[in-house]
């Protein structure tokens, strides 16, 4: 390298263009200086490269420095024709194909350039020449070298004419600048045709030096006269060629001008310009209307009719024209045809109108298919309800009967219907589960659970089933299990049963295994996600049946319907509570070979027990009776089935124990302040029912706590209740019960409780008997008059017993009829509904199944209606009638209970 005379002018001018290239950065809202800008980075790299390479003495120095200039050498006329191109307002020009066609040769040129060792498409015979001025490199050109001098010479022309037909059409008065653009273009043009000519010194490359004074020349006349200069001619185009119709109007209401547009729309020429605007309002009255309604409102839309007969629609806008000093020196008219969109508003109206219709059909469709959904779920909560109703005597008394000394067949056989009941009550709750979650009735009630304890209980349940079938049944959890855990632990333990249940049934031979693992929860202490699996070596499903089996009412196979049995709702059931809990079941299955089904939860936990601070004092309930010591049990129930039933089961269990017996709230208090008086026993536990007449089970507890709360002690609270709707729970610890249970009671229930509250201690069985939700307890049972099997079998089939019911019966709804009379005469009721409540109550009880929907639709006849009464107590009347003759078929009836 060495300082090179020559390369001094370039690199001032290379200092120049970087400055120019700075400042015009600052004009870029101009059209056209992006380019510009572009070109001249091109020529800065040409101009420094070149500079660099004229300063070599070595050949291969020379040769690195000559291939970079072709980063920029061929692009600067590429760049200049983008930048006439934009500069006189064709930009809709460059479209993505004109310029890829554009940069194609430049960059082919670069391509060439760089690889010229390998070919002599663009030059050859590359030497260091010394012939010259100084050390200069020379080549004999290529083809591809013509090729781009072709081409520079074509972009160079092609925006000489663009910027020629721009100074031929605007004013001469802004021809100056579009002068001074183009003659800064036309420098380097010329110095190359001078060099194509050899009028420059061999080893002399002038162009650098004539783009870098095109640039200057071509800056002052983007910046000194500035671009938008221009903007005149730009909207002499543009007032010709928009599509809206545009009328200038002056202060004397006088056409100043108007446009291509205008004249189309209004039918008028050039000649009319200088005519008052009124004489194109006799022609177009529509106009004429829009003038004057112009004075309110800037923008109006009108029709108009066109010579040949058809309708247009103008929205018109006035706008007034303000001088320099803000006065008022005429006005503007704008005419836009909008008759498109006009067209396109009247379909979109009908449109809209017909959605409308649409939607409001298909709503009421909804509608009637959300009334058809919910009579369903409604008919088998209903028949859910009406069939486990005969159930509770079935599975409460066939439990006392397989504990009394029967012989062996006698036990097969009540072991059997035991069983077969059970079954039946599992099915029924299925059905209810799945019309409450249909319902949307169904939702989740977490609470505090030792989570083990919950697996044992679980296990423990299918314990039996699975050792029948000699399977082997394996419960997996991990080491860091939490010890408490925040879940409905109802739903969890159903889910749980219900796949444990499954893999049982269809599993003939091997292992059933529920796993549980468990992952840290990221960010938080408080929670933990839980893996249930259950696994099994069963029958196994087929890949195209495994959806199948999540569908209400389905199995994998007909054929395993018949022979396994189910209602096919257990996994419907089991999804959607997971789905409540935000997961769902995943299912993993070999045919032939077993299944794995499991499921994620995410679950607060406790990690460490942790005691309340606060004890409730039913929890620190001393050891009040043993096996020596007498006990006394007060129950309080108004149906005497049901105190007979709960009374039985005490009685098996606590042999020596006193039972206490009140029907209704009033009497419970009252037994319960006796044994309070001093010599009296006191009660050591009460079984409470919660609707009973004259005081109900909540307003009985409240009044013991208040008589606790003076005199000191806490006897247990059971409340007895076939309502388990979410809420129920609550109310009953909130009116100071300890505990609650929901009917079929069977012995298991009422031994849990009784060790849990007599003997504080919790039996590993106790959550063993599952505990359905019911949101009503009305019975609906067999349309039949007189439903003596029934009673025969709640009553252990005792003749006398069975007299002295059907006799007493009949009595009190007779007695009830009367009543009811006599409050329709008074016009009470309130009196009607309470003592029709009551005929029903004994109706349900005892068997009179058509008469305790009568007395049903009679209660609910009060709130909906009186004006059936009348009929309705006739026809009670007769169904009495019909029951006193069924009876007399078996006793005698007494004369005094003849009706009056």
């Amino acid at each position: 390298m060495y300082l090179n005379y020559f390369a001094l002018p370039l690199i001032v001018l290379i200092t120049i263009l970087s400055a120019l290239l700075f400042h015009a950065r600052k004009h870029k809202e101009a059209n056209g200086t992006t380019c510009f800008s572009l070109m001249l980075i091109a020529t800065i790299i040409y101009s420094l490269f070149y500079s660099l390479e004229i300063s070599s003495t070595n050949f291969d120095t020379a040769l690195i420095f000559y291939k970079l200039e072709y980063i920029g050498i061929p692009f600067i006329p590429a760049f200049l024709l983008t930048f006439s191109i934009k500069y006189t307002g064709k930009k809709q020009w460059l479209t993505a194909p004109i310029i890829v066609s554009i940069f194609t040769v430049p960059l082919i040129t670069m391509i060439l350039v760089f690889t010229t060792e390998r070919h002599s498409l663009y030059n050859q015979n590359l030497m260091m020449s010394t012939n010259t001025l100084f050390p200069a490199l020379s080549f004999e050109p290529g083809i591809w070298y013509a090729v781009q001098e072709f081409y520079n010479v074509l972009c160079i022309m092609f925006s000489i004419l663009l910027m020629l037909k721009m100074w031929l059409e605007v004013i001469p008065a802004l021809r100056k600048q579009i002068s001074i653009v183009m003659a800064g273009i036309l420098i380097p043009f010329m110095v190359l045709l001078l060099y194509v000519a050899g009028m420059f010194p061999e080893g002399l490359d002038a162009i650098p030096y004539s783009l870098a004074f095109c640039g200057l020349v071509i800056y002052m006349g983007l910046t000194r006269y500035k671009l938008l200069d221009i903007a005149p001619m730009a909207r002499s185009a543009l007032f010709e060629k928009i599509p809206d119709g545009v009328i200038v109007l002056d202060q004397m209401q006088r056409i100043v001008d108007c446009n291509g547009s205008a004249k189309q729309f209004l039918g008028i020429s050039s000649e009319d310009i200088g005519k008052n605007i009124t004489v194109l309002m006799e022609c177009w009255p529509e106009l004429d209307i829009a003038k004057h309604n112009s004075a309110e409102k800037n923008s109006i839309e009108v029709p108009m009719k066109e010579n040949n007969g058809n309708t247009i629609w103008l929205k018109i806008d006035f706008l007034p024209m303000y001088s320099d000093d803000n006065y008022i020196v005429g006005q503007m008219i704008i005419l836009r045809d909008i008759t498109e969109s006009k067209n396109a508003e009247e379909i979109l109206l009908q449109t809209n109108h017909e959605l409308e219709e649409a939607t409001a059909r298909a709503q009421f469709m909804t509608a009637q298919a959300e009334m058809a959904n919910r009579a369903k779920s409604e008919f088998l909560a209903n028949m859910s309800h009406e069939i486990r109703t005969p159930l509770n005597g079935i599975i409460g008394f066939s439990d006392i009967l397989m504990q009394t000394e029967l012989s062996n067949k006698q036990e097969r056989y009540m072991q059997t219907v035991y069983t077969s009941a059970n079954s039946l009550l599992d099915i029924i709750n299925d059905v209810l589960d799945f019309s409450k979650i249909e319902a949307g009735k169904l939702e989740l009630d977490p609470e505090r659970t030792e989570i083990a304890e919950l697996l044992d209980t679980i296990t423990d349940i299918v314990q039996y089933r699975a050792q029948e079938k000699g399977l082997d049944l394996k419960l997996t959890i991990p080491d860091e299990l939490p010890f408490h855990v925040t879940v409905d632990h109802l739903r969890l333990r159903q889910v749980l049963v219900n796949l444990l249940s499954n893999a049982i049934k269809f599993t003939e031979e091997g292992e059933i295994e529920l796993r549980v693992e468990t992952n840290p929860v990221p960010d938080t202490d408080n929670e933990m996600e839980f893996i249930f699996s259950v696994i099994d070596t069963g029958i196994g499903i087929e890949n195209d049946k495994k959806k199948l089996i999540f569908e209400s009412f389905s199995q994998a196979d007909g054929s395993i319907t018949r022979k396994y049995g189910g209602t096919g709702l257990g996994l419907t059931i089991s999804n959607s509570l997971l789905q409540m809990m935000d997961s769902k079941l995943e299912l993993e299955s070999n045919f032939g070979k077993g299944s794995t089904f499991s499921f994620r939860v995410t679950l607060p936990v406790e990690k460490s027990i942790k005691e309340s601070e606060n004890k409730s004092p039913c929890h620190n309930i001393a050891r009040k009776c043993n096996e020596i010591r007498k006990c006394s049990i007060l129950v309080a129930e108004d149906n005497e089935t049901n105190m007979e039933l709960a009374c039985i089961i005490i009685s098996d269990f606590l042999p020596e124990a006193e039972i206490l017996k009140a029907e209704n709230g009033i009497e419970a208090v009252k037994i319960f302040l006796n044994g309070k008086k001093k010599g009296q026993k006191e009660v050591d536990m009460i079984f409470m029912d919660v609707q009973m007449p004259e005081m109900n089970g909540h307003d009985a507890s409240m009044k013991i706590r208040e008589v606790e709360n003076e005199i000191g002690g806490h006897v247990p609270i059971v409340a007895l209740t076939a309502s388990a709707f979410k809420g129920e729970k609550e109310m009953c610890i909130h009116s100071g019960m300890d505990d609650y249970i929901t009917k079929p009671v069977v012995s298991d229930v009422i031994y849990d409780i009784l060790n849990r509250w007599l003997y504080n201690e919790k039996s590993d069985d106790a959550e063993d008997v599952k505990n359905a939700e019911f949101t009503e307890s009305e019975n609906r049972n067999e349309p039949v008059h007189f439903d003596k099997a029934r009673l025969m079998n709640t009553i252990a089939g005792d003749d006398e017993t069975y007299k002295r019911l059907s006799t007493m019966a009949l009595r009190s709804v007779s007695s009830n009829f009367e009543e009811i009379n006599d409050k329709y005469t008074e016009q009470d009721f309130c009196g009607v509904k309470e003592t029709a409540h009551r005929m029903k109550g004994v109706s349900l009880n005892i068997g009179f199944n058509i008469l305790a929907n009568m007395a049903k639709e009679l209660e609910d006849s009060v709130e909906n209606g009186v004006e059936s009464i009348p009929e309705m107590l006739e026809i009670i009347e007769n169904e009495i009638e019909v029951i006193r003759s069924e009876i007399k078929k078996h006793i005698n009836v007494p004369e005094c209970d003849t009706m009056i």
